[in-house]
């Protein structure tokens, strides 16, 4: 099975009850792990995460517990964000019309081979991306 680049929206949603895409969020990353499919972000993702939760939740030790906790509950993988993974993040943002951070993610599936999972509508349109749960439709057990 294909590795999984999963989008900070995925994992600010399952670690957040309040969000819309809190239940999805949650079976999806259960199956991934139940599953041990590779799970990877670029290494600015943590950041992402944990500052998206400290403002929703005003509480940066909590917010900083649980990105941390989530990555390592999916066993996440690190990509290391140095020059060529830019200048390809630089290529594929332009090339599909992607905010900057959004870009990074993109890349880093084209990069690597994976398939890049996000709420983000843009990374569905312009990136090719699946939300969790056409993710979980096309790779029932």
């Amino acid at each position: 099975m294909k590795p999984v680049v999963v989008d900070a929206s995925v994992m600010i949603a399952a670690a957040e009850p309040k969000d819309a895409f809190h239940a999805e969020s949650r079976k999806f990353l259960e199956i991934v792990i139940t599953r041990g499919v590779a799970v990877q972000i670029p290494a600015f993702g943590l950041t992402e995460i944990a500052c998206a939760l400290a403002r929703r939740l005003r509480d940066p030790v909590v917010a900083r517990k649980l990105a941390i906790g989530g990555l390592a509950a999916v066993r996440a993988v690190e990509l290391p964000v140095d020059a060529a993974f830019l200048a390809h993040a630089t290529l594929s943002g332009t090339r599909d019309f992607l905010r900057g951070a959004d870009a990074l993610y993109a890349a880093a599936a084209e990069m690597t081979g994976g398939v890049l999972v996000s709420w983000d509508g843009e990374h569905g349109s312009r990136a090719g991306a699946l939300t969790p749960v056409e993710w979980m439709a096309a790779n029932p057990k």
